[in-house]
């Protein structure tokens, strides 16, 4: 496994929490088991990582992070959530964009605000792509949401 940058870190974390859509208006839900993520941010360039998700992962919400309800909006293919979170760091504005069907794969668009700056960064965007492995997870392969 390769270390990542804290800002990189907290889009992981973000990302690794668990999604399968049960109905337009919720957030969407990963199939528990072995995901690869597969990052790239401008910060950390490309990053793969692979992560256990669990039955109560949050795909949405950074988990050190106190957040707002997402607020979902549905698309033609996928939805837009929307979070507002307070860490240590300070203040998180997420806009993310998901399309996939979670079982298999899925494919994240997210935009981040930091209120103050996370050193010199203040808006990130990075893109996700998710692939299912397997239910088994293997030691070392950390366990998100659970």
């Amino acid at each position: 496994m390769r270390r990542i940058s804290i800002a990189t870190g907290c889009m992981v974390a973000i990302l690794s929490s668990p999604a399968v859509l049960a109905a337009a208006e919720m957030a969407p839900k990963r199939k528990p088991g072995l995901w690869e993520i597969t990052t790239v941010a401008p910060v950390s360039g490309m990053t793969t990582i692979k992560t256990c998700v669990g039955q109560d992962d949050d795909i949405v919400r950074p988990a050190d992070g106190d957040c707002t309800e997402p607020k979902v909006t549905p698309l033609n293919e996928g939805v837009t959530v929307d979070v507002v979170c307070t860490t240590k760091q300070g203040k998180q504005i997420i806009s993310s964009t998901f399309t996939g069907d979670f079982e298999t794969r899925y494919h994240a668009t997210l935009k981040t605000t930091f209120e103050p700056p996370l050193g010199a960064i203040r808006r990130m965007g990075v893109k996700i792509d998710g692939k299912y492995l397997g239910a088994d997870c293997p030691a070392g392969t950390g366990a998100a949401g659970q």
